[in-house]
C-alpha cells in the first residue's frame, strides 16, 4: 500500500530553498586544491585571508625593523650591509606585492607564485650570493692586519719602559 503525502506549496518552496542553499554551502567546501587558484583572494576564503594578509603586513614592517636595527653604525658598511639590503629590498617587493593582492583581491595564483619567488630569492641571497664575498672580505681584512704588524715590525710588539722622571 502506498502512502501518499501532500505537501502545501508554502512547504515545497521552503524544502527546495533549504536543499538549495545546503547544496550550495557544500559546493564551496568540496573544490579541487587547484580550483583555489583562480579563486578571487578575499574574505569569502575566510580562515586564509585574514592570516594571509596579517602575516604579510607584519613580515613587512618586521622587515623594515630589522634592516634599521642590523645596519645601525659601522655594521651598515660592507658586504655586510649589502646583504641586509638586498634581504630588505626582496621582503618589500615580495610581501608589499602579497599585501597589494590582499587588498584588490587578485587570483589566488598570484599570490602563491609572488611568495614562492621571494623565498627562493631570500634563499639564495643568504646561501649562495653573499657567504663567498663575506669570506673574501674577511680574508682580504687578515691580509691588512698581517700587513701592517709586518711594516711595524717587532718593536711595536715591545712595550715601551714606564719611566717616571
Amino acid at each position: 500500500m502506498l502512502l501518499m503525502v501532500a505537501y502545501s506549496l508554502t512547504q515545497t518552496r521552503t524544502l527546495l530553498c533549504w536543499v538549495n542553499r545546503n547544496l550550495a554551502s557544500e559546493d564551496k567546501m568540496f573544490r579541487w586544491p587547484w580550483e583555489y587558484l583562480f579563486t578571487v583572494l578575499n574574505a569569502d576564503l575566510g580562515t586564509f585571508y585574514t592570516p594571509f594578509w596579517i602575516a604579510n603586513l607584519v613580515l613587512f614592517l618586521a622587515t623594515i625593523v630589522t634592516y634599521a636595527f642590523a645596519t645601525r653604525g659601522d655594521r651598515g658598511r660592507g658586504v655586510v650591509g649589502d646583504e641586509w639590503e638586498y634581504i630588505l629590498w626582496i621582503s618589500l617587493g615580495t610581501f608589499g606585492m602579497n599585501l597589494v593582492y590582499a587588498a584588490f583581491q587578485w587570483y589566488g595564483l598570484f599570490p602563491i607564485a609572488t611568495t614562492l619567488v621571494g623565498l627562493l630569492a631570500l634563499r639564495d641571497t643568504v646561501t649562495k650570493r653573499f657567504p663567498p664575498l663575506l669570506a673574501a672580505e674577511a680574508q682580504h681584512a687578515e691580509l691588512l692586519r698581517t700587513r701592517r704588524q709586518v711594516a711595524d715590525g717587532v718593536e711595536a710588539t715591545i712595550r715601551p719602559a714606564n719611566r717616571r722622571g
